[in-house]
């Protein structure tokens, strides 16, 4: 009797441990919400707990690069993976992030351009040139046909943000090459926009741009790709002649507890399987390089990873250093 109680005992201390070692590490990853995490569910998070039954994965959001901030500076980091955007994870941005792990992630599968020190893209967005088939007879090709009001007429979404690509836009329009942008010359910029400045209306969110588009108030707009892919049902058509980059990064809190976890997390969310079942539910390209050709049909010619060779590069560096007064401009433009 003795011998079967200690064997009992044996038994459940074996099935404790394992149970112990299955939730002995928790990755908080916090993303935007919505559609965008579910598909980041789907793809990556449920994925991977099944491949790492000894790390669980709780979510939060949405994410916000002020509260990040907050949370290293106050030694309470909650969170050990966030998405973020172009404006954050730079190099400037050390002091609140750690250094991607380059010894447990493969920098040489990523896109050139989307593997930096302290970030790695989650997925490639990008902001469009769409519009209104119903408007016109025949189809806008580039931004200089996005300022042609005589040839195009109707009025022109776009989004009320400085960094929105709109001064890119301009330069494009106005003759400089992609690859002399910058340091962008605003002023010039702003005298190209001045030319259609009466046929502008402006957005503030996405759902915003997409009704604009719609219900034929704008014929054409510099939109979100994934609003504009939305819109295909209503007569809403991409024209991917040239396109301004926008891209999700995944960052790490500098002082996370679970800092080896997160970045066997990152390795596992940018291996190919993975980035090509994100392109089944967003219109989003994949960032590893090797899964561009693999796309699930879903969005596939409507992915910016689909037209790699038009994407006009944004310079998130010059953003981050000459980005508030540049908006200062912008601001004084607008009331001008």
């Amino acid at each position: 009797m003795q011998k079967t109680l200690w064997s009992t005992l044996l038994v459940g201390a074996c099935v404790l441990t394992a149970g112990a070692a299955l939730a002995e590490t928790t990755l908080t990853v916090s993303s935007y919400g919505g559609g965008y995490q579910e598909a980041q569910d789907k793809a990556y998070f449920a994925p991977f707990a099944a491949a790492h039954p000894e790390i669980t994965i709780r979510q939060d959001s949405p994410s916000s690069n002020a509260k990040l901030k907050a949370m290293v500076e106050s030694g309470a980091v909650d969170w050990d993976i966030m998405v973020t955007d172009d404006s954050f994870g730079l190099d400037s941005d050390a002091e609140w992030l750690e250094p991607i792990d380059y010894t447990i992630v493969n920098r040489d599968k990523f896109i050139p351009g989307t593997a930096g020190t302290y970030r790695i893209a989650s997925d490639i967005e990008a902001t469009v040139l769409a519009y209104n088939a119903a408007e016109f007879s025949t189809a806008p090709q580039g931004y200089k046909d996005f300022f042609d009001l005589e040839k195009f007429p109707g009025m022109r979404a776009v989004w009320k943000y400085a960094p929105s690509g709109i001064f890119e836009t301009a330069l494009l329009a106005d003759g400089v090459p992609a690859d002399k942008l910058y340091p962008l010359d605003v002023e010039r910029a702003l005298k190209k926009l001045d030319t259609i400045k009466d046929h502008i209306v402006w957005w503030d969110t996405g759902a915003q741009s997409e009704q604009l588009l719609d219900s034929g108030e704008a014929s054409m707009g510099l939109v979100w790709v994934g609003r504009a892919v939305s819109g295909a049902e209503q007569g809403i058509k991409i024209d991917w002649t040239q396109w301004t980059s926008q891209t999700g990064f995944w960052v790490v809190p500098k002082g996370t507890k679970n800092r080896e976890a997160a970045m066997k997390a990152l390795e596992f969310f940018t291996e190919p399987a993975q980035q090509i079942a994100f392109t089944q539910y967003m219109p989003y390209g994949p960032s590893n390089k090797t899964a561009v050709a693999g796309v699930s049909e879903t969005f596939k010619g409507n992915l910016p990873t689909d037209h790699l060779d038009n994407r006009v590069l944004m310079d998130a560096d010059w953003w981050a250093k000459n980005g508030a007064d540049v908006d200062m401009r912008f601001q004084e433009w607008l009331l001008e």
